[in-house]
């Protein structure tokens, strides 16, 4: 029978050098902090398309409103509305007020009318001004245009 001696170990591990820890930790820092800078971009671009989505859910409220009213119901002057974060409509003594809205159908003379609109009586355009704003007294008028978003909406009835 023959014995088999046993090995000697060697003094050497099989662990990472500390080279090779040091390299690591700079990469993986190097990668947060990379990460890290793109977060306040990332929260502005998530803020701005609440804003839009919020707008859009608003505007498509107004205008489903103003569609399906009879034409001789439609506001002949501005008219302010209030709506929450979520875009429902609140009263205008509420807390909740976050965007004030103006609907303002707009006064044109004649001689700035178009043919087709002279000759089309239920036929009505209104500026509709959407303002990111709690006060409810906010005024469109003395505003900057900066501080809200406008849209155009046509309303055309057969009678």
């Amino acid at each position: 029978m023959i014995m088999k001696q046993p090995r000697l170990v060697s003094s050497q591990s099989g662990g990472f050098s500390l080279v090779e820890v040091t390299l690591a930790v700079a990469i993986a820092a190097l990668a947060i902090i990379t990460l890290l800078g793109l977060l306040p971009q990332g929260l502005e671009m998530s803020r701005k398309t609440a804003l839009i989505t919020t707008n859009s859910n608003i505007l498509e409220q107004i205008s489903r409103d103003l569609d399906n009213a009879r034409f001789s119901l439609l506001p002949t002057s501005a008219v302010k509305k209030y709506y929450n974060d979520q875009g429902a409509e609140v009263s205008a003594d509420s807390t909740e007020i976050v965007y004030v809205v103006e609907i303002d159908p707009e006064t044109a003379t004649p001689a700035s009318l178009p043919q087709a609109e002279k000759d089309q009586p239920y036929l009505k355009k209104y500026v509709i001004r959407i303002a990111n704003s709690s006060s409810s007294d906010f005024d469109f008028d003395s505003g900057s245009p900066l501080r809200y978003t406008t849209f155009n909406h046509l309303v055309a009835k057969t009678r």
